[in-house]
């Protein structure tokens, strides 16, 4: 009996042992979790979440952590949603500005062709095909002697597919040179011509129809000049230049990239020198052809010979390029009022000439500069006496004084006609 009593006592106390070591355990474990947390929102925690407030652990006092060095913290203030009263007002984000640099497009090659396609043609005899180009008001087109010499036609070709009937008005036994005589092309204004001598340096650029392939354009510079040989004509005081040219360029314009007036008349290539081409320089031979256009030569009746040429006509392709081209020449003049070449390609006293006029004017402004443009053409409608051209494009600039770059959207149906030149003319500009 006392046995079984001293026994049940004695697991009594080893039970009351558990028993409190167990409790002296979890007591510990809470102390040091505890402890883990308020280490959690100490001023070197790099934890983003927001620490205990005072209050949470009002009169109680742990090992290593005093309640009284806690600062007061107040609550933030609670965001009311749906009250314009109770809204913060903030404003709105600036957009970023960032600097777009526009760099204009540069005087090149193909502001030149575009400038000068009017003023080019291709010339078909039965012997030879060649190049010439418009050189007074009188319809006379310089060309290569070898071109039409001995030819029993010579039919002409403007850019735009208008072919002319022409005649030899001089001609020389000597020099490769020669005048043919357009009289449906008299009052057409040419290009200007160069009367004295080009430096070596001078870029220049070529305009022929090698291969038939009309306003084909080589640029390159003046190498040298002063070149002398003989070649069944006698070529002296040439130019010597980079600007390659094929059989078909003969009697093409060497036109100066920089003043833009015609510096010489392509004329031939060396076997051994292909990559070389070689002109003759206006300045020499000007007062030959002003004789021969002061004093044509005249024929018998019986000695004209008029080829069938075809009639105006409209087609497609040329409609696309045609107004291509002018888009491209407006942001020249956009930011140049010196360079109107778009102005070539409107009617004269038409509602097409003043609308173009007054899109430049209104969007020319000296601060601003526009980027190049590449125009889209949405469809081409052809008619007997006219075609429809829908086109548009973005014209991109920057405004020196803003600071920023916008765009113009310009949507419009051109109304294209064909002068008594035989080239496309905008009769009228229907914005959309």
């Amino acid at each position: 009996m006392n046995n079984r009593t001293g026994k049940r006592k004695q697991q009594n106390q080893s039970r009351n042992k558990r028993l409190l070591l167990s409790i002296l355990s979890l007591v510990l474990l809470a102390a040091i979790g505890l402890g883990a947390y308020f280490l959690a929102f100490t001023p070197d925690s790099k934890s983003n979440a927001a620490p205990p407030m005072k209050e949470d652990f009002a009169g109680m006092v742990y090992t290593g952590f005093d309640v009284s060095e806690i600062e007061e913290l107040e609550a933030p203030e609670e965001v009311v949603q749906g009250t314009v009263e109770n809204a913060v007002e903030s404003k709105p984000e600036e957009p970023v500005k960032t600097e777009t640099v526009i760099i204009p497009p540069k005087k090149d090659s193909s502001l030149m062709i575009a400038n000068a396609k009017a003023h080019v043609y291709t010339i078909y005899t039965d012997l030879e095909q060649g190049s010439g180009f418009l050189f007074n008001t009188q319809g006379d087109i310089v060309t290569s002697a070898h071109v039409v010499r001995d030819a029993s036609y010579i039919v002409l070709k403007n850019s735009d597919g208008q072919e002319f009937s022409g005649q030899i008005a001089g001609i020389s036994e000597t020099e490769d040179i020669a005048l043919v005589r357009v009289e449906e092309l008299a009052g057409k204004q040419p290009m200007g011509i160069a009367t004295s001598p080009a430096e070596p340096g001078t870029e220049v650029v070529a305009i022929g129809s090698p291969g038939d392939v009309s306003n084909t354009v080589t640029e390159g510079e003046i190498t040298a000049t002063g070149a002398s040989f003989s070649d069944g004509y006698e070529y002296t005081d040439m130019y010597e230049m980079t600007a390659v040219l094929k059989k078909g360029s003969s009697g093409g314009p060497l036109i100066d990239l920089d003043s833009e007036k015609v510096l010489g008349i392509n004329s031939i290539i060396l076997e051994d020198k292909p990559e070389i081409g070689y002109a003759i320089p206006m300045y020499t031979v000007v007062d030959q052809l002003n004789a021969w256009a002061a004093d044509p030569i005249t024929y018998e009746e019986e000695e004209i010979v008029l080829p069938d040429v075809k009639d105006a006509f409209f087609e497609e392709t040329i409609l696309r390029d045609f107004i291509t081209a002018y888009y491209e020449l407006l942001p020249y003049s956009l930011n140049d009022p010196e360079l109107a070449y778009y102005e070539s390609y409107l009617l004269p006293d038409s509602q097409g000439a003043t609308e173009g006029k007054n899109f430049v004017e209104t969007n020319r402004s000296e601060t601003r500069t526009f980027d190049a443009v590449v125009p889209s053409i949405d469809s081409v409608v052809i008619g007997e006496e006219e075609a429809l051209v829908e086109a548009r494009a973005t014209l991109t600039y920057h405004d020196e004084e803003t600071g920023e770059t916008a765009t113009i959207e310009h949507t419009a149906i051109y109304t294209v006609v064909i002068d008594g030149y035989g080239d496309y003319q905008i009769k009228n500009i229907e914005m959309k």
